[in-house]
């Protein structure tokens, strides 16, 4: 479904679901789908809206708890019906603009043309229109192939211990890393050892430069903050980073 997506787009969806986590429900939302945009690349949004609007602006409504419940992480959360005929309107997009690749705006103009919820409303309210958006695709030259980094590093708790890390991975760790921009994708594995339980932490980066922004200059060294050295009974100090050249693994 999401082969044309381009990479800006993935990371948009993978936004739009850790929007779940942290506002509660079971299913992604066209609201959840306009706050990825805005943490991925505001400029989608942002370059048809009114003049003097920010990003805060937009993100403020649709930051309202949207569920009760929330998920972790690592739990599959699907589409909900207004969202999948989004999805299913960026295609009919971009094959009407020319664009072989769907990026963050035609995403933008799903949830417009297809949705009449709160984030079309805030959106509509911001001065997006859909024909300004229709206008600037069909100009909009493909984007250029960019190289991804996976950063791969381990550590050990103790049986006891291994949910707690777990958790605040998903809670502590994968979020601040978000923040920072440049994280595509954040993955955990986990196996049993002799002394407990071993992880891999694999986290796909945009470039080296975004991972030298969060670990220094020295980039194959380990960040482990205090809060999870506490849970690890041993870690490796250096990382491993390795060149993505399989890029159908990212879908």
């Amino acid at each position: 479904m999401f082969e044309r997506y381009d990479e800006s787009a993935r990371r948009a969806l993978f936004f739009a679901r850790l929007a779940v986590t942290e506002l509660g429900g079971l299913t992604i939302e066209p609201e959840h789908l306009v706050l990825g945009i805005l943490r991925e690349s505001p400029s989608a949004i942002l370059r048809f809206a009114a003049p003097g609007t920010t990003a805060d602006a937009i993100r403020r409504p649709l930051e309202q708890p949207i569920g009760r419940e929330k998920v972790g992480t690592s739990v599959e959360v699907p589409f909900s019906a207004a969202c999948k005929t989004v999805v299913e309107r960026t295609a009919i997009e971009a094959n009407d603009a020319g664009n072989k690749a769907i990026g963050c705006e035609h995403i933008v103009l799903g949830v417009l043309v297809q949705t009449t919820g709160e984030a079309a409303r805030v959106l509509q309210a911001a001065g997006v229109r859909i024909d300004a958006i229709r206008a600037y695709l069909k100009g909009v030259p493909e984007p250029a192939p960019e190289t991804h980094i996976a950063r791969h590093w381990k550590g050990v708790t103790t049986a006891a211990n291994a949910d707690a890390y777990v958790a605040h991975l998903e809670r502590e760790t994968f979020p601040s890393l978000v923040r920072l921009g440049g994280l595509i994708y954040p993955s955990i594995q986990r196996r049993r050892v002799p002394d407990g339980v071993e992880f891999l932490v694999i986290t796909v980066w945009r470039s080296l430069d975004a991972i030298k922004a969060f670990a220094g200059e020295d980039i194959e060294a380990a960040v482990v903050p205090p809060a999870a050295q506490a849970l690890l009974s041993r870690y490796d100090q250096r990382v491993v980073h390795y060149e993505i050249v399989n890029r159908e693994a990212e879908r």
